[in-house]
């Protein structure tokens, strides 16, 4: 009986359909319990954008990028402004990002570091608790699993058809969050090296051409005086630079969620005067205070950075319930420092793996600018686990050697 267990198992697909079907039952699961409940106040904002598109009223301001919220409009076209109908995309696009993930990581690494990654995402808190709101994150880590996925794979065969894909992809997702961006160049640069100038050149192209319509369209909005890419930075970088974003980061651990009351004083005081600008006035003023904070408190700044850093790769949250916390601890408490033998480990295997570490490397430094929250590093988490599987590979590499199929690197 064990010995028939273990030959099912050993079949790829039906691994697959077994992780897979674990992973979307415990979303559905997730939606279930939580039904059109437990929605984020942010989702709330994300859901009014999205059906003032989808009801023909207009996108509005430009300060959210759009990619998510004509996700949203799309869906509320179908299902009219449904909660569930988001929530229960949420459990397919989840386990979507596992096979994604699966895919990349047969590719760069091994089969056996894919099936560890597949079964580590298929339960991790974290994908499962989001795929119970209707923040954009889901999708984020969506289409950054398929973004990366589609840059390996076009490494290995940069056909017409990958390159083009791979470029509509790479700018759908900096149109769903324009930090994403730094890496993507990162990746046409390494598919130069890896696939040859055509391939790193060509991607870049259709990526601007992706991005190119909200670009003109920002531009006439704002009656041909302001350019926009995608969407501007520099209210929160004025948001995340000045005392009021150093304080937060000087507290004690909380054993509960920050008050509202809490998160006020993270706020700079002219915030609303700041917010009630024109979009194009607001982004100079922000500009002009940011870089003027920035240069008047060099060392705050450089204590800012550091305090991210460590608040970005926290192993459990620092303001959050104790049960969630030890949950936390149970999954990302033990991968995050598996990832980072794993990181080191993919050193050895410079040229096939360099995709993901420039990922770390550019993902991360980018956060280091803004006010971070462990929410933004979930879309990065699909990575942590899969360099976690890497040293979980590795070890039982060193107890069974020859075992596991290499990737070709």
């Amino acid at each position: 009986m064990i010995k028939k267990i273990t030959e099912w198992f050993d079949i790829e697909k039906n691994f697959l359909l077994a992780w897979l079907g674990l992973a979307l039952l415990l979303r559905l699961a997730f939606v279930i319990k939580t039904g059109s409940g437990g929605i984020s106040p942010d989702a709330g904002d994300w859901m009014n954008t999205a059906w003032s598109v989808a009801t023909g009223q207009g996108f509005g301001g430009s300060w959210r990028p759009p990619g998510y919220v004509f996700y949203l409009a799309g869906v509320f076209l179908v299902f009219g402004k449904s909660v569930i109908a988001v929530k229960l995309l949420n459990a397919l696009l989840g386990t979507a990002t596992a096979l994604l993930a699966y895919h990349t990581a047969k590719l760069l690494f091994s089969q056996r570091t894919a099936r560890i990654t597949a079964a580590l995402i298929s339960f991790y808190p974290y994908f499962i608790a989001y795929t119970g709101d209707a923040l954009s994150e889901t999708f984020l880590t969506f289409m950054l699993a398929a973004a990366v996925y589609l840059i390996a794979r076009t490494a290995s065969k940069p056909s017409w058809g990958n390159i083009a894909v791979t470029g509509i992809f790479i700018g759908l997702t900096g149109l769903t969050k324009s930090t994403t961006l730094p890496f993507f160049m990162l990746a046409c640069a390494w598919l130069w090296w890896r696939a040859g100038l055509r391939a790193g050149f060509m991607v870049g192209v259709f990526t601007l051409l992706t991005i190119a319509p909200w670009t003109l369209r920002n531009y006439f909005h704002y009656d041909k005086s302001y350019i926009m890419p995608v969407s501007t930075p520099w209210y929160s970088l004025y948001g995340a630079s000045c005392d009021e974003a150093l304080w937060p980061e000087t507290l004690p651990e909380l054993d509960t969620p920050p008050t509202d009351e809490l998160n006020a004083l993270a706020i700079p005081k002219d915030w609303g005067y700041v917010a009630s600008l024109p979009l194009p006035e607001r982004d100079k003023y922000c500009k002009e205070k940011a870089l003027a904070w920035l240069k008047a408190n060099p060392e705050k700044f450089r204590l800012l950075v550091y305090k991210r850093f460590l608040h970005f790769w926290r192993l459990y949250p620092m303001m959050a319930w104790r049960w969630q916390k030890h949950l936390a601890m149970a999954t990302s408490g033990i991968y995050i420092p598996l990832c980072v033998i794993g990181l080191a480990l993919a050193w050895r295997k410079f040229r096939g793996t360099s995709l993901i570490i420039a990922l770390f490397a550019a993902y991360t430094a980018v956060h280091l600018f803004f006010v971070v929250t462990l929410r933004y590093r979930v879309p990065m988490d699909t990575f942590v686990i899969m360099m976690a599987a890497l040293a979980l590979d590795e070890a039982l590499s060193r107890l069974k050697p020859g075992r596991a199929e290499r990737a070709p690197l």
